[in-house]
């Protein structure tokens, strides 16, 4: 199809996945992680090494995203589809949470997308049908005990994109969350090895989403938070 996607973190499992899934639909894929991307990792996708590029951005830092903004201005005329995948987790109670941990769950979870949508939006908009999809979590519907910063970060990538899917609503462009629960992944499994790995959601199961969302299809969809739970 010839669109511009990027995926902010898209190198780990879910990113992998989602990045594969555009490849083969003929997109140019532009990748961010905050290392340069391994070896291995560019192996997978040797048939589309041409539509393939990765960048070293911390996308919490501001002056790191407008500089890719400028280049993909330059070398690509905008970005058509925004995917931010980079966030993370972490288990703690309120009164035991360091304030280091608290702010580095903002930041991976919330700074990040926030920042990626504030800087790509002129171009999202500027384009006839211009997507951003955010990674929230089931988690971030209600507080859960045990996971509190977790739990408020993913609430604010939800407000977010409502946020941002109202002051779009006069555009072409949209605005979405996905709400996934326990994604399949290695690290998960690994962390939790008693636990029925079939009731949790593939990574594959998840992209076929974004896709969704991406595509002409879902042009109707803006502001939406769609859970993606499987069984679990």
């Amino acid at each position: 199809m010839g669109r511009t996607v990027l995926v902010t973190g898209g190198t780990g499992a879910l990113g992998t996945t989602v990045v594969g899934k555009f490849l083969k639909n003929g997109d140019t894929v532009l990748v961010t992680d905050i290392r340069e991307a391994s070896p291995d990792y560019l192996a997978q996708f040797s048939e589309h090494s041409d539509k393939l590029k990765t960048f070293v951005v911390n996308v919490v830092k501001e002056a790191e995203l407008k500089k890719l903004a400028g280049e993909i201005k330059e070398l690509h005329n905008g970005l058509d589809i925004l995917v931010n995948i980079v966030g993370g987790f972490s288990m703690t109670k309120i009164s035991e949470t360091e304030e280091s941990e608290f702010d580095n769950m903002i930041n991976i979870n919330l700074r990040s997308a926030f920042l990626s949508a504030k800087t790509f939006l002129p171009q999202l908009t500027a384009k006839n049908h211009g997507r951003i999809i955010n990674i929230s979590a089931r988690a971030g519907l209600h507080g859960i005990g045990g996971m509190g910063p977790y739990c408020i970060s993913k609430a604010g990538v939800l407000s977010l994109t409502q946020t941002i899917a109202d002051e779009i609503k006069e555009t072409t462009a949209t605005a979405n969350a996905i709400l996934p629960s326990v994604i399949d992944t290695v690290a998960n499994r690994k962390d939790m090895p008693d636990a029925d790995f079939s009731k949790w959601v593939s990574p594959d199961d998840i992209a076929g989403v974004i896709f969704f969302l991406a595509s002409e299809a879902g042009r109707a969809v803006n502001g939406a938070s769609i859970p993606v739970y499987n069984k679990a």
